[in-house]
């Protein structure tokens, strides 16, 4: 009797210790034990992960390390925006699910059949929805504040993005920097830009540009610029200082305080969306930072 209970004894043991092998602890953050089945999980399905949370499941490829992550985030992120108020109960992630399937006019039978085409469960979905309104809180209340976009980006990612259509026209406010090139030992366009910068910031100038003469111009239209010049301020940001032109044994280099389109239809049309481009690429920077920030409020293991 007393070998069988130690032959069971001994099976039980091999048994739970192969579970708890397979089901190993791979992270910790403070209380939150993230298991291997946890991640094995989330890699079995981030094809369906992606296509039900893109604004979580983004990238391309995941490996563990990136899971991991993922659901450290998740968990600081809930724990944040319960601190302001915000806390996504069941009915309130029900109430979603119900609202998409009147959208897309689907029946809860025609939802879970699409789950299990997709090999995930109900329950799993349930908690991705969760999870993608609490980021969404998140986003808005926690990392949109942080960011701002500004005229002159837009103005600047615009001409970017049209930097080879002629049709554009423009009118400026420059601030013309000029000096005779035989007096200076060294007149490369390195040279000259990187005293000007320092000469904006801090008035001093080398002794080889003290005879360095500035001309202010406004409102100078695109039809009184050479063709050269004109070439030369349309690749030039707003807030920048251009490359050095030589003009008549003078070199030059523009400082562009001011570049407006002439005709700015098109621009306006598409300002809103170039906006939101700028914002969202800020948004994964600005994100990321707070992340890094944040980490260090929290006892994190990770053990792969």
């Amino acid at each position: 009797m007393k070998l069988i209970f130690s032959i069971f004894l001994f099976s039980f043991s091999l048994s739970f210790a192969e579970e708890i092998l397979l089901d190993k602890i791979v992270a910790v953050i403070n209380s939150r034990v993230i298991s291997l089945s946890e991640v094995v999980r989330a890699k079995e399905t981030i094809d369906a992960r992606k296509e039900i949370s893109p604004i979580i499941y983004g990238e391309s490829t995941y490996d563990d390390r990136k899971l991991i992550n993922i659901l450290i985030q998740s968990t600081i992120i809930r724990e944040k925006i319960s601190a302001q108020g915000f806390v996504i109960n069941d009915d309130a992630v029900d109430s979603r699910i119900k609202m998409t399937e009147d959208r897309l006019g689907l029946k809860r039978s025609d939802l879970l059949n699409f789950l299990k085409t997709k090999n995930i469960t109900f329950e799993e979905y349930f908690e991705i929805i969760r999870e993608t309104m609490e980021y969404n809180i998140f986003s808005s209340k926690i990392i949109s504040p942080l960011i701002s976009v500004t005229e002159q980006e837009i103005k600047n990612e615009y001409y970017k993005m049209n930097s080879g259509n002629k049709a554009l026209s423009f009118k400026y406010n420059l601030v013309d920097f000029f000096i005779n090139k035989n007096s200076l030992i060294d007149n490369s366009d390195t040279k000259f830009l990187n005293v000007l910068k320092d000469y904006q910031l801090t008035g001093r100038l080398p002794s080889d540009y003290k005879d360095l003469e500035t001309n202010p111009l406004d409102n100078l239209s695109e039809e009184n610029l050479s063709k050269e010049l004109s070439s030369l301020l349309k690749t030039t940001d707003e807030g920048a200082f251009s490359k050095s032109i030589e003009i008549n044994g003078y070199l030059h280099v523009f400082y562009v305080q001011k570049k407006d389109l002439v005709e700015s239809i098109e621009f306006q049309r598409m300002k809103d969306r170039i906006q939101n481009e700028i914002f969202s690429k800020k948004g994964q920077s600005v994100t990321q930072n707070w992340f890094d920030r944040e980490y260090s409020n929290y006892y994190i293991k990770i053990l792969l």
